[in-house]
């Protein structure tokens, strides 16, 4: 049935597993590389206007500020509005912002009219990851949502990897054109997703049989929900990390070679898309908990490895290693948040998972960039060290005397009614 189109309820169309597979992540693609791209555009541009990087730098940093705030309002806007609806919306309205900044970068004064260009494609894009976060499930059921997962966070890193250099290429072209360029990219993912139908897939929704609730009543019924999302936030603070230590590592390590940044900056992606190429399922609450262990204790030995200097070849292979244990890690843990969430409030569990996650990455990455002074070996054993705690959360959580399998699942009956 690979490839064809279901029908159910009022003979309304739900994709065929080939369509869902090729569709969402395409369209997280052209999402990726339009947000990668833009950021690296925008940055080029402030950089002529004022001769100083620092501008972006303030940009981006109060943009994550925003964005992380408007999070919380996202997920609810997304559980009343509708995830396929949010997400096309969310889109469009990205496009229409670039399409602005593609028209003030005609002024003779383009900086301000530019950061606030930024600032709204980063709040939309809230929205955005709210809303696909709850279409997941919706379009491909519980069988599959683990394998999409999986290919949408290997999409994300591949967007990401390609729009950084195209939006420095872009530049060449004059800013307004790459600017156009962006832009239609993002138009692209809106009406790629405009195709999809926005109802649930048949058996999705952990809470479809019961009365709908509010998500702190869920969280205060759930045992181990809470607990789920801030373990959620390991893979993206450990990618946050090494992202930090990058630079410093190959200038303190390799001489700075451009190169060598390049190759190493490359193979974290590329080892996010590894673990997307994975024959990814549906897994029992022992496995799923079994091998989020294994993925987090990848990661820290990884961070261990890198602490020595082992050389280009073999620092290339650990990062690589960080990559696919921290991809393998997202789709684990987003698959069985997903799964044990109430359909009606997974928006506000998505804005939550975030929210979490880049309040923990701030002191983190604080604490890491304050011991590079002390240097890079310093910094990854810091690493290794959070990570560690995350495993440790989890290990002692999963002991039957503790949450057991609730750690992440929600047993029968384990939600509130």
């Amino acid at each position: 049935m690979s490839g064809t189109s279901l029908r159910t309820g009022a003979d309304r169309a739900l994709p065929g597993p080939r369509d869902v597979m090729v569709k969402v992540p395409t369209a997280v693609l052209f999402v990726n590389i339009a947000l990668a791209g833009n950021n690296a555009l925008v940055a080029a541009v402030l950089y002529r206007l004022t001769g100083s990087a620092s501008n972006f730098a303030l940009v981006l940093v109060s943009n994550f500020a925003i964005a992380a705030v408007v999070q919380l309002v996202a997920g609810y806007v997304v559980d009343r509005l509708g995830a396929r609806r949010l997400a096309v919306l969310s889109e469009a309205a990205a496009c229409a912002a670039i399409g602005l900044e593609a028209a003030v970068s005609l002024l003779d004064s383009p900086a301000l009219p530019l950061i606030c260009g930024a600032a709204l494609v980063s709040v939309v894009q809230a929205f955005y990851r709210a809303a696909m976060f709850t279409l997941a499930p919706q379009l491909a059921g519980r069988e599959r949502l683990a394998a999409l997962n999986a290919k949408i966070n290997a999409a994300f890193q591949a967007g990401t990897l390609l729009g950084t250099p195209a939006g420095t290429l872009l530049l060449y072209l004059e800013p307004v054109r790459g600017f156009c360029v962006l832009a239609v990219s993002f138009g692209a993912a809106a009406l790629i997703l405009g195709t999809l139908p926005g109802r649930p897939a048949p058996g999705t929704g952990s809470g479809a049989a019961r009365p709908r609730t509010g998500v702190l009543r869920e969280l205060r019924a759930q045992r181990g929900l809470v607990t789920h999302i801030l373990l959620c936030s390991g893979d993206y603070v450990a990618v946050y990390l090494f992202t930090l230590i990058l630079v410093p590592l190959v200038d303190d390590r390799f001489g700075g070679s451009t190169l060598t940044l390049a190759v190493v900056n490359s193979a974290l992606p590329a080892g996010v898309m590894l673990s997307g190429l994975l024959p990814w399922r549906s897994q029992a609450a022992e496995r799923t908990l079994r091998l989020v262990a294994l993925s987090m204790a990848a990661l820290v030995a990884a961070f261990l490895l890198l602490v020595c200097d082992i050389g280009v070849v073999a620092t290339v292979g650990c990062v690589v290693a960080v990559g696919f244990a921290a991809g393998s890690s997202q789709t684990l843990l987003m698959t069985a948040l997903q799964l044990r969430s109430p359909a009606h409030v997974l928006g506000r569990v998505a804005s939550l998972r975030l929210f979490v996650a880049s309040g923990l990455a701030a002191p983190t990455l604080a604490g890491a960039s304050y011991l590079l002074k002390d240097g890079v070996g310093t910094a990854l054993a810091f690493c290794a060290g959070v990570e560690a705690c995350y495993l440790t959360v989890l290990l002692v959580l999963s002991r039957e005397r503790l949450l057991g399998r609730r750690t992440l699942a929600a047993p029968p009956g384990d939600t509130a009614g």
